[in-house]
């Protein structure tokens, strides 16, 4: 018959590991949100609009003209 162990260990967790790794999980995923609404915005303005007029509109945004 084979009987269970128990142990008792203590872990040590390092918080400032662990906050550092919650933020960058955070950032990830705020510029995954912040890039999917980006690309659906220029999507639904070249459905709206056209690709020539975005581009016209690009090409005025950058020079000025």
């Amino acid at each position: 018959m084979k009987s269970s162990i128990i142990t008792k260990e203590n872990i040590s967790i390092d918080t400032t590991d662990e906050i550092l790794n919650l933020g960058l999980r955070t950032g990830v995923v705020v510029c995954a949100l912040i890039g999917a609404w980006a690309l659906c915005s220029i999507v639904a303005a070249v459905v709206n609009v056209g690709p020539l007029a975005m581009l016209r509109g690009y090409i005025t945004a950058i020079t000025g003209i």
